[in-house]
């Protein structure tokens, strides 16, 4: 596996590289514009040479780009950190929920077993309870599964 990751590597070096020679064969007008083509910026703010053009234009673009990024990031963690304390909420109020209602469910079950219905409440509480062990086992299963695949 690892020698196919390495000839997979050595060939797209070598695809570089011989794309890289064919572009400095280029008369120089030409290997400008490849060039020009060729330049990609990925980012939230600006590639600094475009943010130098703004400068050029509005003598404090720059700086208010750099502050509207900044201010977004925070923003967007901010919303991150809000969804996630969301969800953690969501999640403990499930879990009491539903301890409430197996709690419910059992004692039912252990009334119907104390006033001379056993079939009916071994089955209440049976159910209960397999429910219970079957709802955490699987979230384990799940969450192996997920660990293996990562």
């Amino acid at each position: 596996m690892e020698e196919l990751q390495q000839k997979n590597k050595s060939n797209e070096i070598s695809n570089v590289e011989s794309v890289v020679e064919e572009i400095e064969r280029l008369p120089f007008e030409q290997q400008e514009v490849v060039f020009q083509r060729l330049e990609v910026y990925h980012g939230d703010l600006p590639h600094p040479n475009i943010l130098k053009e703004y400068v050029m234009l509005y003598p404090d673009s720059a700086k208010k780009i750099i502050d509207n990024g900044i201010k977004e990031s925070e923003h967007r963690r901010e919303m991150e950190k809000d969804y996630l304390n969301k969800k953690h909420i969501e999640f403990k109020r499930g879990q009491t929920m539903g301890f409430v209602l197996a709690l419910v469910m059992t004692l039912i079950g252990a009334y119907l077993i104390a006033t001379d219905k056993t079939l009916a409440g071994s089955i209440l509480s049976g159910v209960t309870a397999l429910g219970i062990v079957g709802l955490f086992t699987r979230n384990d299963n799940e969450r192996n599964k997920k660990e293996h695949n990562d």
